[in-house]
């Protein structure tokens, strides 16, 4: 019964791995597609390599394609004109004005809303994944084509992930071999020689045997462009799958004999002294998993059951604290500072980053407190704030400290992402909206408004923890945050007539575009060089 047990679940396993194989190939294959297909954007937004293009500069053109090639490890990337004439292919520098061997697939990208397609061909008897884009200015002008031809490193890459032999045939060729995992040239014909007789149906697993050992195999049939489709063989050995098996089957037969004998004489025993306190236990472990930290296990068991039961309620308790401790942590400071002072070894120090910082000030707050009550100043006050820092977090944002009136949030510490900048612009943005809106219901209700000045900048920066041994504060020092909180200060010159203030160094680290106003170049106070400033007016439209 363990034998034909073992049996079926191996081959279920088996079959399992090879659909989740598919699947993995599948994606991998749209990895690398895409990443492709973005290179390739990339390259055709380029304007110098578009002027290029225009001005038919062969050299810069060439020179432009294959350093696309070499950075993103492509095997072959070519210039396709509108007519389907090939203007420059990096395989082969003496193949250009001819046809398009891959018509369909520059067909397929002018039918598509992107301008984009994908395809296998086949390109000097080789297996190549292809995607094409269009080069637009702003019309399309021309096709850019980038490939990666199948190989046997390929083929070990996806054995990496998915832990199976994968092989690709051409199918023209009389089931000629282009990769596999399998570096034995013997058994790369034997599969070969096994697909022409067995002739297995895609889609469906089925046992190829390979030198007297059995492989459960899966096709996949790959249509390409141009003629002569492929097909992909992911295999797994039934022996090397039933390996652990056939060791546990020896165990078992072991086991079998002596537990068989042991279990009798102490099943009656177990019973009375152990079932119980170990069911207790397990009904515990249910409730703490559950998150009901209060529970407790009751025994009067002095044996090692009572000392896990007494272990078991201490950690029950230490569990509780620690959630809570969590809970304060995480509303005292930002959720992602603390999850980053609780998640390493809190020592004071540490590192260069670039970060984004945003400093928010209200405007006459002195006077305005003397016309309001200290209650109603600090319940405005707190709901002003919790707008600002629900804005602020929901563009990916951590509120470092309120200092009075007044918000530091940085964006890229302790967690970096590529559009901090865009992050930060765009959250002043819907600070001074909701500023906005918050001083209309005030107004409504006879209640003194707000205003509110905003600096940005963006520089390197130390982020880390700084303080004594023994309070720390995870924060970002600085020439940046000087800066940017002397911008925010600059909002106060009736003359710029702006809430918002941005350095040059956000706009540039900005991936957007917005709508700015050059407020000039300001000497700020402790500084010597000169900074040029913008007023930030909008989202969307061409900064100036």
């Amino acid at each position: 019964m363990v034998q034909n047990a073992n049996r079926r679940n191996a081959l279920a396993q088996i079959k399992a791995n090879l659909e989740t194989g598919a699947v993995i190939f599948e994606r991998l294959i749209r990895q690398r597609e895409r990443q492709m297909t973005e290179a390739a954007g990339i390259l055709a937004e380029d304007f110098g390599f578009k002027e290029a293009v225009n001005e038919g500069d062969r050299p810069t053109t060439l020179s432009a394609l294959s350093n696309l090639a070499q950075r993103i490890e492509a095997d072959v990337v070519q210039l396709v004109s509108l007519e389907g004439t090939l203007l420059f292919d990096t395989l082969d520098l003496k193949r250009a004005e001819i046809p398009f061997p891959f018509p369909a697939l520059i067909a397929r990208a002018e039918a598509s809303e992107t301008l984009q397609s994908q395809a296998f061909v086949f390109l000097d008897g080789q297996l190549y994944a292809m995607v094409a884009t269009a080069l637009r200015a702003p019309d399309p002008k021309a096709w850019i084509t980038v490939g990666f031809r199948i190989t046997d490193d390929f083929a070990r890459e996806f054995k990496s992930y998915a832990d199976l032999e994968i092989s690709f045939f051409a199918l023209a060729d009389g089931e000629r071999v282009i990769a596999s995992t399998f570096n034995n040239q013997t058994r790369r014909e034997d599969l070969r020689a096994s697909l022409q007789k067995q002739q297995p149906k895609p889609g469906q697993a089925g046992d190829l045997i390979l030198a007297g050992d059995r492989f459960v195999s899966y096709l996949l049939k790959l249509s390409t462009d141009g003629g002569g489709d492929a097909v992909v063989v992911l295999q797994r050995s039934l022996a090397r799958q039933l390996a652990p098996y056939l060791r546990l089957e020896k165990t078992l037969l072991l086991l079998a004999v002596a537990g068989l004998v042991v279990s009798i004489s102490l099943s009656l025993w177990m019973a009375r002294t152990v079932s119980g306190p170990v069911r207790a236990l397990a009904q515990g472990a249910k409730k703490i998993e559950e998150g009901d930290y209060a529970h407790r296990v009751i025994t009067r068991q002095r044996d090692e059951i009572g000392t896990l039961a007494t272990a078991f309620n201490n950690m029950s308790h230490g569990l509780a604290e620690r959630d809570r401790v969590r809970s304060l942590l995480g509303k005292v400071v930002s959720p992602a500072i603390a999850a980053e002072l609780m998640g390493k070894e809190l020592t004071l120090g540490g590192e260069e980053r670039e970060v984004t910082i945003l400093f928010s000030d209200i405007r006459n707050f002195t006077g305005i407190c003397e016309r309001l009550g200290p209650a109603e100043m600090l319940e405005t006050l707190n709901l002003c704030f919790t707008q600002m820092s629900e804005i602020i977090e929901r563009h990916g944002g951590v509120v470092d400290k309120y200092v009075g009136d007044a918000i530091m949030a940085l964006f890229g510490a302790p967690i970096s992402s590529p559009r901090d900048a865009d992050a930060a612009l765009c959250a002043a943005l819907k600070m001074s909206e909701a500023l906005d809106e918050l001083n209309r219901k005030w107004r409504d209700k006879g209640q003194p408004t707000f205003e509110m000045g905003i600096g940005i900048n963006t520089d390197v920066v130390i982020a880390g923890n700084m303080g004594s041994q023994a309070r720390l504060n995870y924060t970002v020092i600085g020439d940046g945050v000087n800066l940017a909180s002397r911008l925010e200060g600059l909002t106060k010159n009736s003359e710029y007539g702006t809430r918002i203030i941005v350095g040059a160094g956000t706009l540039a680290a900005a991936r957007d575009s917005y709508e700015t106003r050059p407020l000039g170049e300001v000497l700020v106070k402790g500084k010597q060089k000169t900074t040029a400033i913008f007023a930030l007016v909008a989202r969307g439209k061409s900064g100036t």
